[in-house]
């Protein structure tokens, strides 16, 4: 397939659009861009920031997502999926469902909504993961309700809530600094404990039948 830009698409109701919604004859499209659900991207495609998809939209190998200034985020809908070995830039945001093959690198501050499934040898926070789902996420702690990551990575557990990201002690440590023994500081040890028993206890049989 013959390699296109993206300023050379047909402008449709003041907005450039391909009409059929296959844009993999495209590899880079430029800031702000915003595209329906159900469009599809071709290999080592790139993405400047503040662009958002619709849902189940499809990306191919090696697509990537740059941001100069890191300052706005790029966002993707639900049901999304990408191939091998695609890089994300800090901040971004997937919906529901998305899926990733293997290799895949995110950026510090990606956050993910529930169902998401990734391929082996992802790597987050500058680290790669352990086998299995490379981490857990719990709603709801703290006096913003917010949302704590916990990744599985080799070295260890690191935590991401807020503004801290670090190891698991850190974690424990910032929390007792800063919510002492309050119901906050109760919440945010208890998440922790469940990160670490999930990840670092050995699996063990139930003696119940």
């Amino acid at each position: 397939m013959n390699k296109i830009t993206f300023d050379a698409l047909p402008i449709v109701n003041n907005i450039r659009m391909c009409p059929s919604a296959d844009y993999a004859a495209i590899e880079k499209f430029a800031e702000w861009c915003c595209f329906a659900e159900g469009c599809s991207f071709g290999v080592r495609c790139s993405f400047g920031e503040g662009c958002s998809f619709g849902e189940r939209c499809s990306f191919g190998v090696r697509c990537s997502c740059w941001m100069p200034t890191a300052s706005v985020a790029i966002r993707f809908g639900e049901g999304c999926s990408f191939g091998v070995r695609c890089c994300f830039a800090e901040g971004c945001s997937f919906g529901e469902w998305c899926s990733f093959g293997k290799g895949c690198s995110f950026g510090v501050r990606c956050c993910f909504a529930e169902g998401c499934s990734f391929g082996e040898w992802c790597r987050f926070e500058g680290r790669k993961a352990l086998p299995g789902h490379p981490f857990i996420a719990i709603d709801g702690a703290g006096t913003r309700n917010s949302k704590t990551y916990f990744f599985n990575l080799e070295g260890g557990i690191c935590v991401r809530c807020g503004c801290f990201s670090g190891t698991v002690e850190e974690f424990k440590q910032q929390v007792i600094q800063t919510h002492g023994n309050n119901i906050h500081a109760q919440i945010y040890l208890r998440f922790a404990e469940i990160a670490e028993l999930k990840f670092t206890k050995p699996n063990r049989r139930s003696s119940y039948a």
